[in-house]
């Protein structure tokens, strides 16, 4: 079978970090922070849309004319993102277990859904966009409830991004690509297991836009087997 044209041409190797990153002492947390106010004025949802981008910058994972996965979705913002790419002709699913505030755009679709229930989502598609579909592209931002101990909070990072592999097992296309948000730490190699079952390459990055104090890391999944 034909490699899908959407695999990344990046070849991994080391963990990357941003452009222009420079290791520091964590600055003190700051809920209304550069990222978050350039959010507002370019009204995006949240925040977090500017660690997508800069992944895009880097691995152009998003082309025009896909069908992406966004899951644990909201409020959105990846989702608003990731229209500006794939324009009219692609098609958006966002799945989280709250609501998310509609779009105006007909090519993108929202359910209230939740992952540990992917054996019955296949109905859930066909009932959204009126036909089923694989994707090429599956994307999260997912993290965990947190409790303030690392170990417990990285322990069920990992967890929940074991989960949306077997989400992908079912619903990204051979040779699609695979994006994961993971609090990176001692149990960070259980999950590295799992993706070199399951893809041909992997790599990690750390987008500027992640806050200083966080352990949080990307990992880019290439190439479905």
């Amino acid at each position: 079978m034909k490699r899908n044209k959407f695999v990344a041409k990046y070849k991994p190797g080391l963990q990357k970090r941003a452009p222009n990153a420079k290791k520091k002492k964590p600055a003190p947390y700051r809920m209304h922070d550069q990222y978050f106010k350039k959010a507002k004025q370019e009204w995006y949802r949240a925040r977090s849309v500017y660690k997508l981008i800069e992944i895009q910058e880097q691995f152009e994972l998003i082309t025009p004319d896909m069908h992406v996965c966004d899951v644990w979705a909201a409020p959105g913002s990846f989702i608003q993102y990731i229209k500006r790419i794939i324009k009219d002709t692609g098609i958006i699913v966002g799945i989280d277990l709250k609501p998310i505030d509609k779009y105006s755009q007909k090519n993108i679709h929202t359910i209230v859904w939740s992952i540990f229930d992917y054996p019955d989502f296949r109905s859930k598609i066909d009932e959204a966009i009126g036909k089923w579909t694989k994707f090429d592209l599956v994307t999260s931002d997912i993290a965990p409830n947190t409790t303030g101990r690392k170990d417990v909070d990285q322990y069920a990072s990992v967890e929940l991004n074991i989960e949306i592999l077997k989400f992908a097992d079912e619903f990204l296309k051979k040779w699609g690509n695979l994006l994961l948000k993971v609090f990176k730490w001692e149990d960070f190699r259980d999950l590295v297991q799992e993706i070199q079952k399951r893809y041909s390459s992997f790599t990690e990055y750390k987008p500027n836009a992640c806050r200083d104090s966080s352990f949080e890391e990307y990992v880019i999944c290439f190439g479905k087997k």
